[in-house]
């Protein structure tokens, strides 16, 4: 029940997957929201320190979830699955996998080059990895926007798969979402 089998996920696993999914998308809408509020809004500070932390958060789920996997293997992929779809599928989720970690870091790495702390939830600094650099922390903020997007676009693709094989494939043994469910 914990862990994975050969056609459903665990339940470690499908926490982490809604979880994760879920926090996520909260993350993209609060990044978009914060950006335009005015500088001196006491909201944009909140909101930042919390994005933060939630990114960190999010950086130590992905690592679980990671080695979650070595642990726990993922169901095998439908038989009633087109060659491309398990391609495209599990380039998708890896791609993914690559961007939960990418991102997070991103945005570590654009704070410190602006010379700003990281409070994980007041408790406590996280530690600055790189100086202050406006000309990186400029690329940084461009790259990490251009990562949240992606992670969009992706998560995007990903739920159109699922959706696509549970409501629109002929062969029920298509439905890939039923296993994470």
């Amino acid at each position: 029940m914990l862990i994975n089998s050969a056609d459903h996920y665990g339940l470690v696993s499908r926490f982490l997957h809604w979880a994760m999914a879920l926090l996520i998308l909260a993350m993209i809408g609060v990044g978009a929201y914060m950006t335009d509020l005015a500088k001196e809004d006491p909201l944009r500070a909140q909101l930042y320190s919390m994005h933060k932390a939630v990114g960190v958060t999010l950086l130590g789920l992905a690592v679980i979830r990671i080695l979650w996997i070595l642990v726990s293997r993922p169901p095998v992929m439908p038989d009633a699955l087109q060659r491309w779809e398990v391609v495209l599928a599990k380039s998708t989720v890896g791609l993914l996998y690559l961007l939960m970690l990418a991102t997070p870091i991103a945005g570590y790495l654009m704070t410190n080059t602006g010379g700003k702390p990281i409070s994980y939830f007041g408790l406590f600094e996280l530690p600055a990895l790189m100086g202050e650099n406006h000309d990186l922390h400029e690329v940084l903020e461009e790259v990490h926007e251009i990562l949240a997007f992606t992670i969009l676009a992706l998560v995007g693709l990903h739920v159109i798969g699922a959706l696509k094989h549970r409501f629109f494939d002929k062969d029920p043994n298509a439905d890939v979402l039923k296993r994470m469910l």
